[in-house]
């Protein structure tokens, strides 16, 4: 097996472990959701407002060094060069800890103001109040876990974010909804899962990856490197921050909560769309970083390339059973009450399809330090995402949110794709998407037609998903839209596994171009 494939195996692998916890992750998030959905329009969309601010909260703590530290851990692993790692932590935790204690103590004493002139809401003030405590904490979380993706051992994160830190927020939800709490109690699970989560990520750093305390580090000449590079990630990762909170925080300023829970079922029901990206980019800039700075260009070109036809083609799926049973995957999931929000998830599923498929184009800009670039990125498109939903919202309510971030996101993509082009002529797209594109429309059309026959619910939509599934994929087989490294990726899983599938991959063979 020749370098090309060593990388593409090591992402397959790892992307193995990340889809199984992101598949895990939204499962149990569907269950927090469910359950605080059930409590209300309104209390739902008070809960989103908090989690926005939160997230905008998290962003500035971190100043970008999250980001930073990334790319400068994978560049010294692949030197073996621990002291300089261990002073990038050292460096980065005596920026970000004090920075979102600050924030944090801000958010605590202003929250009352917050909500009453922004949100108009004086009852979303005290969830302001407790989630303000956890800024801390996640900022914590932030900078382990990308310490473990530089280490390419990601388990650990999946273990804390997609199980345990669900497992939480479900079990003290109950509880506290049972003692009467309501919201209230589900921010107090919230706040709680990440202060757990903090603690463990802390404990799987020092005891399975490596000790920061061990030796004493004087950490101070790296500070001002680290600084420059992830300077312009601050800027960035906040005005990004924006863009992902900027339709919930504006219906919150401009329409009632009830408005901002309906919208917020679409949302992450839509945000499935970066399930695969994660899954399969979770090892991308490491690997890259490490094929980047061996000068392997050609390498880099093949894996940038294949993780972005994997993107493609999997998030076809998903997109193509958002337009089949928008009404039913809503109303399913979240209630009656929810269902105006369907037309809203075509949308936004529409936006992040094509926003996320040069998302590779995002990261090579970093391994290359076009840091400044991703900064007037998305200052350009920020503007025009604060116009769009200025614009929208009053006019078409939360359908003008989802159509402004929709429009944010595909603009995003296709500026991405352009600067890479021009930088170092990287062309994601490939011929065989037409008959990847080919088979995904008629696989959906046999299935549309299949589904009139009998009336759609939770057990119908599940048999629906299984035949979009297996009618594309044979499509695909048909089409020979399969190439070698697609057969490495399922040679991968058998070695994982264990089981002799020799006779599937000859078959397979047969079908590879």
């Amino acid at each position: 097996m020749n370098s090309t494939d060593e990388s593409l195996k090591s992402i397959t692998k790892g992307a193995g472990i990340i889809f199984i916890g992101v598949f895990i992750s939204k499962l149990l998030g569907y269950i927090y959701r469910l359950i605080i959905a059930r409590i209300g329009t309104e209390q739902y969309g008070l809960l989103s407002l908090g989690i926005a601010i939160f997230g905008v909260s998290t962003t500035l703590a971190l100043l970008g060094l999250n980001q930073g530290i990334l790319r400068y851990i994978s560049f010294y692993k692949a030197k073996n060069e621990l002291s300089k790692i261990k002073n990038i932590l050292i460096s980065t935790f005596k920026i970000t800890l004090p920075l979102s204690l600050i924030l944090a103590v801000l958010l605590f004493i202003f929250s009352d103001h917050i909500a009453i002139n922004f949100f108009h809401n004086q009852n979303l003030s005290l969830i302001i109040k407790i989630i303000a405590i956890a800024i801390p904490f996640e900022v914590i979380i932030q900078i382990l876990f990308d310490t473990f993706k530089a280490f390419q051992n990601i388990k650990y994160e999946v273990y804390i974010r997609c199980i345990i830190e669900n497992l939480i927020k479900i079990s003290f939800t109950l509880i506290f909804l049972i003692l009467g709490l309501s919201i209230i109690g589900a921010t107090i699970a919230y706040t709680l899962s990440i202060i757990v989560g903090a603690i463990l990520a802390f404990y799987f750093l020092e005891t399975k990856i490596l000790s920061i305390f061990k030796d004493k580090i004087n950490s101070s000449f790296f500070n001002k490197e680290l600084l420059f590079y992830s300077i312009p990630l601050l800027f960035s990762n906040l005005i990004l921050s924006i863009i992902l909170w900027t339709d919930t925080l504006m219906l919150g300023y401009f329409l009632p909560e009830s408005e901002v829970g309906i919208y917020n079922t679409a949302l992450p029901t839509a945000y499935l769309m970066n399930m695969i990206p994660y899954a399969l980019y979770i090892l991308f800039l490491p690997i890259l970083t490490e094929l980047y700075s061996k000068d392997k260009n050609n390498e880099f070109k093949i894996v940038y390339k294949t993780v972005t036809k994997w993107v493609f083609l999997m998030n076809l799926i998903l997109l193509s059973m958002f337009y089949l049973f928008s009404k039913p995957i809503i109303t399913i999931l979240f209630g009656q009450n929810y269902v105006g929000a369907a037309t809203s998830l075509i949308i936004l599923g529409t936006g992040y399809f094509i926003g996320y498929f040069p998302i590779s184009s995002q990261y090579f800009l970093l391994i290359v330090k076009k840091t400044k670039l991703i900064l007037f990125n998305t200052l350009f498109i920020t503007i025009l995402n604060i116009l769009l939903n200025f614009y929208l919202i009053p006019i078409y309510g939360f359908l003008g949110a989802a159509i402004a971030t929709s429009s944010v996101f595909i603009f995003r993509g296709i500026l991405l794709g352009i600067e890479s082009y021009l930088i170092e002529k990287l062309i994601p797209l490939k011929l065989n998407f037409i008959k990847i594109l080919f088979s995904i429309l008629i696989a959906s059309m046999l299935v549309k037609y299949i589904s009139r026959f009998y009336p759609i619910n939770i057990f119908t939509l599940a048999i629906n998903g299984v035949l979009l599934l297996g009618f594309y994929s044979l499509l695909l087989l048909i089409t020979k839209s399969f190439e070698k490294e697609d057969i490495m990726i399922i040679k991968t899983i058998q070695q994982k596994t264990g089981v002799d599938f020799t006779k599937i991959n000859n078959f397979l063979s047969k079908f590879t171009k």
